[in-house]
């Protein structure tokens, strides 16, 4: 069950692959689905949200969402979203030192169905290449399957010399080393009605870094990261990130930086920085999609990057729940409470609510826990002329 506490700082890690991406590292073997839903279930208990996230697909979404839904698994984990990554056009021929791509994200609201994004997205997206030369050229285009991109792998490979063969990997691998999408392709599909405030935008920052400065590309290359609604990023450790985030807002570029583990492999290899878990990234907000929508307008209140929840940096005491037994109110009113616990949001600091909805009411139970009754009842009259009443800090349950 979602916790109904609202606005409180969550990890979230929204770039998270499984072993049914096209390139992981966690392996095939008979087990593997098994030991990655139990590493996800080990997480800490500051990991609430997960991007699930794969190329091209959303395989990997599907199977974790009916394991949650249908099988009860992952009851750690409040809110999956499905993330999809692409490899982009732009930029495919250019320097890039290390790299050849950047690297688009679509995170999509966990409200659109599975079948929503495969028809009226990922269905829509089509590429397509000329192989090789002639007066019958081999042509390859088409939408984006698994039986596609093994065909442009084919295609490919046939059209290399021989000895070289040994070089390149299957089918389906070479087809996707080679597919780049035309992101503004991406952009017209999501103008659909299906997807009006349903998704998020977010650009690889290593991937983007990478690609130089050069005179010809400056004005692209700032183009691209100011369309993203987010950038992600895989920091080594928090000070990393401060330092990236901050040669973002010197380049006077979008510095809206998310820390995400970009898992490939199960957490225990901690040799391998693309780890489950690996992720400091700490969001204040509902644990819902339009949750994180708020960061987009409100990034400096709510996003962190640390090590500790952010709600430990300036600690105080708060009502953390409240327990309500099914009693009298009063002997002679014959108003009943029924039995009921309410948690608290730590940062509560008020109750609203118009006339004769109990504001009053609760106040005198309040009071009365704490033996205050007489106070109460002499500020009675002042606080029913208010919506909005301060609720005291401490702890509490309701007495009998």
């Amino acid at each position: 069950m979602n916790d109904s506490r609202g606005s409180i700082w969550r990890k979230w890690d929204l770039h998270v692959h499984t072993p049914a991406s096209i390139v992981h590292g966690y392996g095939n073997a008979v087990d593997t689905w098994e030991k990655y839903i139990s590493d996800i279930e080990g997480l800490p208990e500051e990991f609430k949200v997960l991007g699930i996230n794969d190329y091209l697909f959303i395989d990997g979404y599907e199977k974790l969402k009916k394991e949650k839904e249908e099988h009860g698994r992952l009851k750690n984990i409040e809110l999956l979203l499905p993330v999809v990554e692409f490899r982009i056009k732009k930029f495919a021929g250019v320097d890039f030192r290390s790299t050849k791509r950047i690297n688009l994200h679509v995170i999509f609201s966990d409200e659109l169905s599975v079948n929503t994004i495969k028809s009226q997205f990922l269905n829509a997206l089509e590429q397509s290449y000329s192989i090789a030369p002639g007066i019958n050229p081999e042509f390859w285009g088409g939408s984006i399957t698994n039986e596609s991109l093994k065909d442009l792998g084919r295609a490919i490979k046939s059209s290399i010399p021989l000895e070289r063969l040994s070089e390149y990997g299957s089918d389906l691998i070479e087809g996707f080393n080679n597919l780049n999408l035309d992101e503004e392709k991406i952009f017209e599909v999501l103008k659909k009605p299906y997807f009006k405030d349903k998704y998020l935008i977010a650009i690889g920052k290593t991937e983007w870094d990478a690609l130089q400065w050069a005179d010809g590309s400056i004005a692209e290359k700032k183009d691209i990261i100011n369309k993203a609604h987010v950038v992600f990023t895989s920091a080594e450790s928090v000070e990393k990130y401060i330092n990236a985030q901050r040669k973002l807002s010197e380049q006077k570029v979008n510095n809206l930086l998310l820390d995400c583990s970009d898992a490939h492999t199960f957490s225990q290899n901690i040799a391998e920085k693309d780890r489950i878990g690996n992720c400091f990234n700490w969001i204040k907000g509902d644990n819902t999609f339009e949750g994180l929508r708020q960061i987009v307008f409100e990034r400096f209140e709510r996003v962190r990057v640390q090590l500790t929840n952010p709600e430990q940096d300036y600690p105080k005491p708060f009502f953390s729940e409240i327990k309500i037994s099914n009693t009298k109110v009063f002997d002679d009113s014959g108003v009943n409470f029924k039995s009921e616990h309410l948690k608290l949001n730590p940062n509560l600091v008020a109750i609203i609510g118009g006339r004769g909805t109990g504001k009053s009411l609760l106040l005198d139970a309040i009071a009365k826990t704490f033996n205050k009754t007489k106070k109460i009842h002499e500020q009675k009259k002042l606080l029913l002329q208010e919506t909005v009443l301060k609720l005291p800090i401490g702890s509490m349950t309701l007495p009998n």
